[in-house]
């Protein structure tokens, strides 16, 4: 008698409101193998792990068939999904439900204080355990999550889009973390668009088009790679904007700020003007105060000292994109605007609830709200987080559309694309 897979999924069907999500997708991986699941934005790639969890039945109202078996084990809830499977979702804000990092990682772990203060400091957020959660950046929140998923010893860990709010060395210490798991017999499934990122890593390849899925051994294999390989070379031949140095449409000098329970500075004396028709990258790493910054541009916060000067008519685009839609509907957000939804690719989910949507398309609903307000300054975090190649570069071109029509633009992001498009860099830390 064969061994069961660790968790083996047969003729997934998941219909989402009368519409097929995915359809008939059958896998299986074994104890300490990676599975990387790729596809375009808004193919079905969290609405997976969803499924996997049975969340997409309990909190979406899908409906599931099909087979999951976790060793032989049928997953008919997310009672029992709980006990094997540890999911890490995309939106980093819905990890953490604790004032403070420390007591988020007492709760789940069985380690000593002095082995958690170890592995925290392994995963570089041992700084920031006693911080104020609302503090705390995007990308910080994520290693806490996986540090909580890496000691929780489950049996499968999703891991969705884990690598989007992380700089380039973090993202491959979530590589490194991946291997761990994998030797100490912890199977994985990944939802990533950055391909080489994984190849190391991975045992199989899960593609997923139109609601269909084919497996492949190596990402090399699959139709994306090639497509990947001439996006790369279409967005080199982006060209920075042409700004107007002459008029300064946000202007900021030696700015100071602390979190009111922080010990240090998170801004120390930044000097950043904001030029009519241009685009600003502020970069830096993972809690260097990049999100911190653009809240201090956008009002939001008040610098410790230092001087402002701002105009009215600014729009902030927040890491968390729901904090910028305030509509039911796409097709309300964008006041039946389809011209504005075909140039950022929503014309199809223009009636989807915005709960129903995926953080990509979430994220391109804000940014095609904020383009049709024509803005005198944009300031936006992060804009091509969870989305694929094809979507980012349909930003990166609107990006540039609103700044040709005078607006300044801002943008807090560790997405080396921005370079294409950027005439001012500004990196913190």
């Amino acid at each position: 008698m064969r061994e069961p897979k660790v968790l083996e999924v047969k003729d997934l069907k998941v219909e989402a409101r009368g519409r097929t999500i995915l359809n008939h997708i059958s896998f299986s991986i074994d104890r300490g193998e990676t599975l990387l699941v790729l596809g375009r934005s808004g193919s079905g790639k969290t609405t997976l792990l969803r499924a996997l969890t049975f969340i997409a039945k309990e909190l979406f109202d899908m409906v599931i068939k099909g087979s999951i078996e976790i060793y032989g084990e049928k997953i008919r809830n997310s009672y029992s999904a709980s006990k094997h499977i540890c999911y890490i979702v995309q939106e980093p804000w819905f990890s953490i439900s604790t004032p403070y990092p420390y007591i988020e990682i007492m709760f789940y772990s069985r380690n000593s204080f002095p082995e958690i203060i170890g592995m925290a400091k392994e995963f570089g957020i041992h700084n920031c355990l006693w911080s104020s959660t609302s503090s705390l950046s995007a990308g910080e929140i994520e290693r806490i999550a996986l540090l909580e998923a890496y000691i929780s010893r489950k049996d499968v860990i999703l891991i969705d889009e884990a690598s989007s709010y992380l700089d380039t060395q973090s993202r491959y210490k979530i590589v490194e973390l991946v291997k761990k798991l994998k030797n100490s017999g912890i199977s994985t499934v990944v939802v990533d668009h950055d391909v080489e990122l994984w190849r190391s890593v991975v045992d199989s390849v899960l593609y997923i088009d139109n609601g269909s899925a084919k497996i492949y051994e190596d990402p090399k294999e699959t139709p994306i790679y090639d497509d990947l390989t001439k996006l790369n070379e279409y967005a080199e031949k982006l060209s920075p904007c042409s700004s107007n140095e002459d008029e300064i449409v946000i202007e900021a000098r030696d700015v100071w700020f602390k979190y009111p329970d922080g010990e240090r500075y998170v801004i120390n004396g930044v000097d950043i003007d904001i030029e009519k028709g241009g685009i600003t990258w502020i970069k830096g790493a993972s809690g260097s105060g990049k999100s911190t910054l653009l809240k201090i541009l956008a009002g939001i916060l008040k610098p410790v000292k230092g001087s402002m000067r701002r105009p009215k008519g600014i729009q902030f685009i927040p890491e968390n994109p729901l904090h910028y839609i305030s509509s039911p509907t796409p097709r309300e957000e964008l006041m039946n605007r389809i011209d504005i939804a075909k140039k950022f690719n929503l014309e199809k989910a223009l009636d989807t609830p915005i709960a129903m949507l995926s953080s990509g398309e979430k994220r391109r609903l804000a940014i095609a709200s904020a383009f049709i307000r024509q803005p005198k300054a944009l300031l936006i975090d992060e804009p091509t987080v969870g989305l694929d190649p094809w979507n980012a570069i349909h930003v990166l071109e609107s990006l540039c559309l609103l700044a040709k029509h005078g607006c300044g633009i801002a943008v807090a992001s560790h997405g080396e694309e921005l370079r294409y498009i950027s005439n001012n860099v500004i990196e913190l830390g």
